[in-house]
């Protein structure tokens, strides 16, 4: 069994090497559980002798780890998407020429493959941004005309972090859609953009809004005469 191993861009101010006792400054790399925990600096870590793959080739990565015997992911923290993700991975030098004359054997193929993937997954946002406006227009039927798709195209933009790219939201949880109208009615109908540099907190500018979005909430409820 191949074993991997994670490195993680530490967060904290100071961590100390567990082995060699060495202070393992912020930004730098730490064997451990995961980022937060003590483990081992990059040197007692061992990985001398194995070469760093940059993360954006699936087929590389994919590849490489299956011919090294060791693998050592690198994360770090991403704290607008909350979550980790990778930097690429340490894997023996000979198993990345070894991924890439395989990958340059099936090269056409592979981009073949990917090219119509790409134009299933559009087709599949579209249709799920599209399926997003027709649950938000069911739960709040009054709101004006063409807003229910300005939300979810902005809630649901890939990549953005948004309320509509959770996996509640693609299961069409009402909390969720309402939570992406709620956004919406924040920055369009209150004047909350305007209450930032003030020196109020957010917390005490979304709390002196709320009313006005609970009301904006009922109203848009409300069915249609």
């Amino acid at each position: 069994m191949i074993a991997e191993l994670s490195l993680f861009v530490s967060r904290r101010p100071t961590v100390i090497c567990l082995k060699c006792g060495v202070s393992i400054p912020q930004g730098s790399m730490l064997l451990a559980e995961d980022e937060k925990k003590r483990g081992l600096c990059a040197h007692c870590a061992e990985i001398k002798g194995l070469q760093l793959l940059p993360p954006g080739d699936a087929a590389m990565t994919r590849r490489s780890k299956k011919y090294s015997s060791r693998t050592v992911v690198v994360q770090e923290w991403n704290n607008k998407r909350k979550r980790y993700e990778r930097l690429g991975q340490f894997v023996e030098p000979q198993a990345i020429i070894q991924a890439k004359t395989e990958c340059e054997s099936d090269e056409s193929d592979r981009e073949a493959k990917n090219a119509k993937a790409a134009v299933k997954r559009r087709i599949e946002d579209r249709e799920y941004r599209a399926r997003f406006a027709v649950e938000i227009r069911n739960l709040f039927p009054s709101m004006p005309d063409g807003r229910e798709t300005a939300i979810a195209e902005h809630a649901c933009e890939k990549y953005s972090g948004r309320v509509g790219r959770t996996a509640a939201a693609k299961e069409f949880d009402e909390e969720m859609i309402t939570r992406a109208v709620v956004a919406h009615i924040r920055h369009t109908e209150t004047n909350y953009d305007n209450e930032f540099g003030k020196g109020k907190r957010k917390r005490e500018i979304r709390e002196e809004i709320r009313p006005e979005i609970s009301l904006m909430l009922r109203r848009w409820k409300r069915e249609r005469i």
